[in-house]
Formats: C-alpha cells, structure tokens, sequence
C-alpha cells in the first residue's frame, strides 16, 4: 500500500537534476564494464531505462508497482515482476534510487539470492549513507500540482526510516485524501558486503543535494 501510494506522487517530489546526475554515473559505469545486457530491479516509472537505452544499453524494467509500470510501459521494456521470478539472465542487474534501502535484513538476503540467480557478471546499486537517513531526510516535505497536494513527514530511529505519506486527490469539488507509510532502512558498506557472495570491487561516494557530505554509495559488486 505504502509504495503503491508513494507512486501516484513520486513525480512531485523527484529531483530531476539530482535523478540525472545519479543516472549518468549509473550509466557510465555499465558502459565502462562493456555489459551486453542489463535487468533494472525497481525501475519504477522508467526514466532510468529510457535514459540508459537511449545511451545504447539493452535494457529489461522490473518493478512491484502496477502503477509506476503502467507509467513505464511507454519508455522501456518493462513488466510487474518480483527479481525472484526471473527466468532469463543478464549480464549485469541494477538496483537504483533507495531499492536496497526499502528491504530490511531478512528481506535483503533473499534478495541478494535472487539477484546472484539471475546476473552474470556485475550488480551495481545504490545504498543511503547514514547521514543522508538520520539528518538530510528527516522532517516535512510538501509538493502539489493542479490536482494533488502532498506531503511527507519523516523520522529516523533505531537504524529505520518511517515517512507518513498524505495525498489529497482532488475530485470534482473535493478532495480525496489517501494515506499511508513506507519504511527504509539504514544498511552500512561492510553489513551489506556479508549479506552476499559477490564481491565488492568498487565504492563510489556521491553527493546530490549540495550538503558536502557522502549521502549516497554506488556500490559495484562482481559475482
């Protein structure tokens, strides 16, 4: 329900500039491996895949949500799909923008299993660094358009991250009013290094927000 709803809104509060220069370090990296094809686990609305494809990449989406996909389908090759249920293989799997972040411990191992069933070569992904969880995230954001008003309120505690969405909707004369909460959690380096067989060759810091500090890892780990 969480992430179902945080889909209808995502568009209103995505940093486009910050989204791009996290995409283009993506996509430099992939190409940099000579990777022949490449499975993006939580795709969402496809703006990576489109954006990776038009860089010459053959690219898969994969993404949990009917809403983001259904919103994908007019980009990239995409489909609703757990990685778990993958036949095919690909060289390298991508995982981007906060994926690992949204799976706690026990969740996250399986996944990792997952993952090592269906890439060949490299799974590159994204991981939130402490700092970027317990104080660049916290606190109240509020964005609208023509016909939607919302707002995200966030805390952080004991290692987890709960954000309380609230959409107001607006229909006819009114507004409907949805809500829900989506949970993160915080995953260091050397934790998530244990919780697979691949192995990490890089580790990448990244800075989108203008802070100065490491609010994000990419993290390229080779099986």
């Amino acid at each position: 329900m969480g992430l179902e709803l945080y889909g209808r809104i995502e568009d209103l509060f995505l940093d486009k500039e910050a989204a791009h220069i996290l995409w283009s370090k993506f996509i430099s990296i992939l190409i940099n491996l000579d990777v022949k094809n490449v499975i993006d686990i939580g795709c969402g609305s496809g703006d990576f895949c489109e954006l990776a494809s038009l860089s010459g990449l053959k690219i898969k989406g994969i993404d949990l949500s009917h809403t983001q996909i259904e919103r994908a389908k007019n980009k990239c090759d995409c489909e609703v799909k757990n990685v778990c249920d993958l036949k095919e293989t690909f060289d390298a799997g991508v995982a981007i923008f906060d994926v690992i972040n949204y799976m706690n411990d026990k969740e996250l191992r399986e996944f990792f299993k997952c993952v090592e069933n269906v890439v060949e070569r490299y799974f590159i992904f994204d991981a939130n660094s402490f700092f970027a969880m317990n104080d660049l995230a916290i606190g109240t954001l509020k964005a609208e358009d023509e016909k939607r008003f919302g707002v995200l309120y966030s805390d952080f505690e004991d290692d987890i991250l709960t954000t309380e969405i609230t959409l107001f909707e607006k229909e006819g004369d009114c507004y409907k009013k949805s809500q829900a909460n989506i949970v993160q959690y915080y995953h260091s380096v050397e934790k998530l290094c244990k919780m697979t067989n691949m192995k990490l060759i890089n580790k990448i810091p990244v800075s989108l927000y203008g802070s100065g500090e490491i609010e994000k890892w990419i993290l390229v780990f080779e099986k």
